[in-house]
């Protein structure tokens, strides 16, 4: 399946010819509803909240369906009287918190030669900002294909995940900034190579913020975990072999050398995996 921004009409044909059945991520939707005052004042905001509550999905509006398979798209609506914009502007307006990077994708039908187009809506799982309500004060999740109100303890639930989330994004932005700078820092000294260097300047500072960071490192992976602490000591022990030198002026050796270019490499692939967790922009 394409990315839903590169949708056209045979994206939307692709999913009745291959009886896509609605899921916990999927749903269709008679586009005439875009148009009925009724669902636009309350089923619209339930049903889009509780796809941000559950585990994100599409929605789109302009397929029919029979028993929760697709039977072909229907007529579509005119793009002069139900506009993207306005779409954007009632869910932004109405759904509380914003859901961040709602996608609405407007399709145009073209086998209709109408003008005429579909909505399709890409809407992302609720992160650090969950969970999503409507006008109506009352959380939705996705469950057995419909929208249905959340317990109080699933309320909770996302709440809690939501501040780990926040927390878990905050850490991994520290962590990333920290890190590049002993990148940075290790880096420039190795390719000082034979030149005399300041012993003073020799030295990798490690922030104190990174050496307590143990309360937020849970929040990350084993892998981050073992090598945030492998890198702090490694920085440690180069430090520990310039101190050793004694002197005002030092030439690092190719020991030393090497050392730095560990601790480069290191940081490098701890900011790789760190960005993933920051590409997940809460």
């Amino acid at each position: 399946m394409r990315p839903v921004t590169e949708w056209e009409e045979s994206d939307l044909d692709e999913l009745h010819r291959g009886e896509i059945m609605e899921s916990l991520t999927l749903e269709y939707k008679d586009s005439r509803v875009l148009d009925n005052k009724v669902y636009q004042q309350g089923e619209l905001f339930k049903d889009v909240s509780a796809f941000a509550n559950s585990a994100g999905g599409i929605l789109i509006f302009g397929m029919k369906e029979s028993g929760h398979l697709p039977t072909g798209t229907d007529d579509g609506v005119d793009p002069s009287k139900i506009k993207r914009e306005w779409l954007e502007n009632i869910l932004t307006s109405n759904i509380q918190p914003k859901i961040e990077n709602l996608l609405i994708k407007q399709v145009i039908l073209t086998s209709k030669a109408t003008g005429n187009v579909a909505y399709v809506l890409d809407i992302p799982q609720a992160k650090s900002r969950s969970p999503h309500q409507g006008p109506e004060h009352k959380y939705y999740k996705r469950y057995n294909f419909k929208a249905d109100p959340m317990e109080d303890y699933e309320v909770r639930d996302l709440m809690r995940r939501g501040i780990e989330y926040g927390r878990k994004y905050g850490a991994a932005l520290d962590f990333y900034v920290e890190v590049a700078r002993l990148c940075s820092a290790s880096g420039a000294r190795a390719a000082a190579g034979s030149a005399s260097l300041d012993a003073n300047r020799a030295i990798i500072g490690v922030s104190p913020d990174l050496r307590t960071a143990g309360s937020v490192l849970v929040l990350m992976s084993p892998y981050l975990r073992k090598s945030v602490a492998e890198m702090i000591m490694k920085v440690d022990a180069y430090n520990s072999g310039v101190e050793a030198r004694g002197g005002v002026n030092i030439i690092l050796d190719s020991s030393a050398r090497d050392q730095l270019l560990q601790i480069r490499t290191l940081g490098d692939e701890i900011c790789t995996h760190l960005q993933v967790i920051l590409d997940q922009e809460p």
